[in-house]
């Protein structure tokens, strides 16, 4: 009885831990929006025992195919899907194991989950050709799809794509290990060593992806000839390396981001018509911090498609835009409210638009006191209240106490921005009684599972001692 009593004691420490670092993450990023786009076709796809989501919207060839990074889904791409507009065709899916999709069995490895796409592809009402968009570790899936379907695959966007060395160099650039080392280079460790030699059986890999074998099959495509390729690559002057894992030294961290930098340089060689793009200030979620990047960088890549051959189009990052109707923010206001211990800060920001196409809200850091992200927010308010005035929020969560700049633009279906409007924003330390809540509740859980085990364990023992009647 007593190994499973300290198996159980040993579970609900990890998991007071486990809380214990969620709940002193400090991120000013507000959660994204569902998808406000019209004409949304979205449905389930047998693949072979299991069915994918999918949701497409616009019309018009070549048809993007965005893939998620790992464990993401198809509402990772709902800014770039709002800021392509009606046109081409945009599709995003959920993989196996992962969103609206069924369960699969596990481990997978990339070669089983670009068979899915693909016989999602045939079987869902999604034409080709396509232009394949990947985010991190999708951008390993959309280059071994590329390779597997050439016919059927007219260009690559890589949105600060994973790459198959990245665990082992990874692991190469850290310090060698030594007694009394910072505490946070071991979570870097076991992330290096998940991503070179998992095989897909660790307990929190919700997709089980056997990282292993899947590494050896993109190492496998040496090259995709002359496939129109973005490589889309996070700020060199963002010092977020990986949202959710913990700051390392500064020494340790620049020498991380000059390794994922390079990775990205060796992407570009995978094709002999490849542009580099290179976002301005946001981290590894490109898609998010700057999804217009990610749209001016899938526009050149389909513009490369059409090119007739030995043609090559220039980037381009400036939409054709209608002048005529620019939408203006007349007011940004705060107000501000506590939730379970921490302070939620809503900017209320005011704004018309003569057209009344208003699509999002830009939210572009000024600066700030410490290492933040923030994501554009998505309007939904009808043209007609738009054109008199409206009214939309945006969130900041005070996770930890910091200091921040936000500047606002109002960016409507044409084009057009609004003039920057900003504010400063002050947060708070989370008031105290939110771990001493949390730990309350883990407390309670432990002390009732130690009387279910002794309770357990004497009904065992009187079990035992009771006489066995002879027959």
């Amino acid at each position: 009885m007593k190994p499973i009593f300290l198996r159980l004691l040993m579970s609900a420490t990890i998991l007071i831990l486990l809380m214990t670092a969620c709940l002193a993450t400090s991120s000013a990023t507000p959660t994204p929006m569902a998808t406000g786009l019209s004409d949304v076709v979205e449905g389930k796809v047998d693949v072979g025992g299991y069915a994918l989501y999918y949701t497409c919207a616009g019309e018009g060839s070549p048809t993007m195919i965005l893939e998620a990074g790992g464990p993401g889904d198809s509402t990772h791409w709902e800014l770039v899907r709002v800021y392509m507009g009606a046109a081409p065709r945009v599709c995003a899916y959920d993989r196996a194991n992962l969103g609206k999709s069924d369960p699969a069995p596990k481990p997978r490895t990339f070669t089983d989950m670009t068979r899915d796409l693909h016989t999602l592809l045939e079987k869902a009402p999604i034409e080709g050709p396509y232009v394949l968009v990947g985010h991190s570790m999708g951008g390993m899936l959309v280059q071994l799809y590329a390779s597997q379907y050439p016919e059927e695959v007219v260009g690559l966007v890589l949105v600060d794509s994973a790459h198959p060395d990245m665990g082992d160099r990874l692991l190469a650039a850290l310090p060698p290990e030594t007694t009394g080392e910072p505490k946070n280079l071991k979570p870097w460790r076991q992330y290096g060593t998940w991503m070179s030699t998992s095989n897909g059986q660790a307990p929190f890999d919700v997709e089980g992806v056997d990282m292993k074998v899947s590494n050896e099959q993109v190492r496998a495509v040496k090259s995709q000839g002359d496939l129109p390729l973005a490589v889309i690559s996070r700020s060199p002057n963002n010092p977020i390396m990986a949202p959710q894992m913990p700051s390392l030294p500064d020494d340790i961290n620049a020498n991380l981001m000059r390794l994922w930098q390079g990775l990205q340089t060796e992407l570009e060689g995978l094709s002999s018509n490849s542009t580099r793009f290179t976002a301005d200030h946001s981290g590894h979620f490109v898609m998010l911090e700057e999804p217009r990047l990610v749209v001016n960088a899938i526009h050149h890549v389909i513009d490369e498609s059409l090119a007739a051959p030995g043609e090559s189009t220039p980037p381009n990052p400036d939409q054709t835009r209608d002048t005529s109707h620019i939408p203006a923010i007349s007011s940004v206001t705060q107000r501000k409210e506590w939730q379970k211990g921490m302070q939620i800060i809503y900017a209320d920001i005011s704004f018309s638009d003569p057209a009344g196409d208003a699509i999002t809200v830009i939210n572009r850091i000024v600066s700030a006191s410490v290492p933040s992200e923030l994501y554009d927010d998505i309007i939904r308010i009808p043209a007609e209240e738009q054109k008199r005035s409206a009214l939309v929020s945006s969130a900041i969560g005070c996770s930890r106490k910091f200091e921040l700049v936000v500047e606002y633009q109002v960016f409507d279906a044409a084009g057009n921005v609004s003039d920057p409007e900003a504010a400063s924003f002050s947060c708070p330390a989370p008031k105290p009684y939110i771990y001493m809540i949390v730990g309350s509740i883990l407390v309670l859980v432990l002390l009732g599972l130690m009387t279910l085990l002794l309770v357990s364990y004497r009904r065992l023992r009187r079990a035992k001692l009771k006489p066995t009647p002879i027959i």
